[in-house]
């Protein structure tokens, strides 16, 4: 990652630019729309700034550039003509550690700007960190097509109802949880409506009639290691997970899939060599889905079952559900008790496909 995404807050923070043409005039428009205190060194100012100059939406302060001027600024813009005064005032920037863009120059750049997708309080910013920005558009476009106009509304009517979450729900998973309920069920459809205030009104009652989370586990089959071959679901729960339990037949190109603030547990498997113990990896499953966790462990490089045993049969769980990746079992949790759990295989390229069918007793073979 060459660039560490940001936002920043610019309200009401002077931001220094150094040029007045069409170029600084379409930064200082983005500049505006945060909220910043424009600052403009330029020998004159085109039709645009000059008109914004007339309603005091800018402020002229000189007409050339002076290193001092970025004592007082919180970042600062280059967007001239002159090659050289733009190399002097990413020098003089760098010098005092301000943030600096010159325009169309991205190694002076110590930040970019993004192609943005602005559904506020919304907003989406996409970048090929200044390698390919008109791929970084084409992206942008597709995304905008994508994303409903009313998601703005959306997150500022859920903003509204935040302190009142946090007063119920004292764990950010439990918090977290709630949110995406509300954003894939009723309020979310009444909010694409129009409903406002119904919407509203579904936010209080779901906040008055939820109960606590109930644990969850689930494996998801991550195949011989190519993220490729993970299902849509496969990817959405090792986004939702709060634990993820893993080993080193799980390549880190999966792992890179998994939300980044989920806690990361290795269990230590390599091929035929487990250095936990198949049954302590199991518990642990359990015990942190007994916390009300959503826990997923993704399954490299062999098949995924779900097969109930019968109850009393020979070799049987006594009415346990069994998973089973390929050679080792988990043997999880009576499916009337402690915790939901499912089993999500990879999806396999035509070479790799497995045949399955059920021996006598439920269990599968091949």
């Amino acid at each position: 990652m060459d660039y560490l995404p940001l936002f920043a807050d610019l309200k009401n923070r002077p931001v220094l630019v150094v040029g007045g043409g069409e170029i600084a005039a379409r930064k200082i428009e983005l500049l505006r729309r945060a909220g910043a205190r424009v600052q403009v060194a330029a020998r004159e100012l085109g039709h645009e700034l000059q008109a914004l100059l007339e309603i005091a939406a800018i402020e002229w302060v000189a007409q050339h550039f002076d290193p001092a001027q970025l004592d007082g600024v919180f970042l600062v813009i280059a967007a001239t003509d002159d090659n050289a005064l733009n190399a002097r005032v990413f020098d003089a920037a760098n010098a005092r550690h301000k943030l600096v863009n010159v325009v169309d120059d991205q190694p002076k750049c110590s930040f970019i700007f993004p192609s943005i997708v602005d559904r506020s309080p919304l907003v989406v910013a996409i970048s090929s960190s200044g390698t390919a920005p008109v791929l970084a558009r084409l992206l942008r476009e597709k995304i905008e097509a994508l994303l409903p106009a009313n998601l703005g509304q959306m997150a500022d009517v859920a903003g509204q109802w935040r302190d009142k979450v946090k007063q119920r729900y004292r764990r950010m998973s439990d918090r977290r949880r709630f949110w995406e309920r509300a954003f894939n069920g009723l309020f979310a459809s009444q909010m694409a409506a129009g409903n406002v205030n119904e919407a509203r009104q579904t936010l209080d009652r779901e906040l008055e009639n939820s109960s606590d989370n109930q644990g969850e586990i689930t494996l998801v089959g991550a195949g011989p290691g190519d993220s490729g071959l993970l299902t849509l679901r496969g990817l959405q729960v090792m986004q939702l997970a709060d634990v993820v339990l893993y080993d080193h037949l799980v390549s880190e190109e999966v792992l890179e899939l998994v939300r980044r603030d989920a806690d990361r547990i290795c269990v230590g498997k390599r091929a035929g060599a487990h250095s936990v113990p198949q049954e302590e990896t199991n518990q642990l499953l359990v015990t942190l889905a007994q916390q009300g966790k959503r826990v997923v462990q993704p399954e490299g490089r062999r098949s995924v079952y779900l097969w109930p045993r019968r109850r009393g049969a020979a070799g049987g769980t006594g009415g346990r559900h069994s998973v089973s990746g390929g050679a080792g079992h988990h043997r999880c949790c009576r499916r009337d008790r402690l915790c939901r759990y499912s089993v999500n295989p990879p999806r396999l390229r035509p070479e790799r496909a497995v045949y399955h069918r059920t021996l006598p007793g439920g269990q599968p073979g091949h």
